[in-house]
């Protein structure tokens, strides 16, 4: 036997001789799983992140975390639109209210909003809903496009955070809005409102809608901006 082979049968009896405990094996498999859970959550968020949320058939949902959209604050809150904004409505939980055309209402629950659109619903009970987790605040929109000529689209916002929204609008092409505002009684932690303007012009298909540009914003009883935000590609 030579020198190499007498330290490497040295070696190899070191190794047999050291005990492996049951603990390391463990902490070593707990720690992969947590790697994975990891990945697994860093892909779901991302996947989310760039899916088009259709809502009702009728056009998609493009909010501060879906729709494909690089979102961030504006770098000044929108102004206020010129006159009084609409005054703002409290509802009742699972309450229908009308949104001012044929078979068009919004429900209100617990974290989420609830939009029936005539052309997806009809007359039936149904409604597309928009949820979310608690503890953000900020405010997101949906957007529906009215077939068949699309010259005019529904504009949903939803404010989500402390305190009470008294008004909120849009900023469509460079012209601002009032959007109608409706919240549940007390303190919800949300509010939504609602306007029907002008439409986002298509681009290719009708499922895609180039919302570059549009401004919205929540207020406050004494005009403060509570959360504004701007999409865009």
């Amino acid at each position: 036997m030579d020198t190499e082979e007498m330290v490497r049968d040295a070696l190899r009896s070191e190794a047999d001789g050291l005990a492996v405990g049951d603990w390391s094996a463990g902490a070593v498999q707990v720690h992969v799983r947590r790697q994975r859970r990891g990945r697994r959550a860093a892909l779901g968020a991302a996947a989310a992140a760039a899916a088009l949320v259709v809502v009702g058939g009728t056009g998609v949902a493009l909010s501060a975390r879906d729709g494909g959209l690089v979102v961030g604050p504006a770098s000044q809150p929108l102004a206020p639109p010129a006159g009084p904004a609409p005054e703002a409505l409290v509802v009742e939980p699972g309450q229908q209210l009308s949104l001012g055309r044929e078979n068009w209402w919004m429900r209100l629950d617990d974290q989420e909003v609830c939009i029936h659109d005539e052309p997806a619903y009809k007359t039936g009970p149904g409604c597309g809903g928009h949820s979310w987790a608690g503890g953000a605040t900020e405010i997101g929109m949906q957007y529906y496009g009215l077939p068949p000529q699309r010259q005019e689209g529904f504009y949903n916002l939803v404010y989500t955070g402390p305190g009470r929204v008294a008004s909120m609008a849009i900023e469509v092409d460079g012209r601002a809005y009032w959007a109608t505002v409706a919240s549940l009684p007390g303190s919800p932690g949300f509010a939504s409102g609602f306007f029907f303007g002008p439409a986002l012009k298509e681009s290719g298909t009708p499922s895609e809608y180039p919302p570059g540009g549009v401004r919205f914003a929540a207020y406050d009883a004494e005009g403060k901006v509570m959360a504004s935000r701007t999409l865009g590609r």
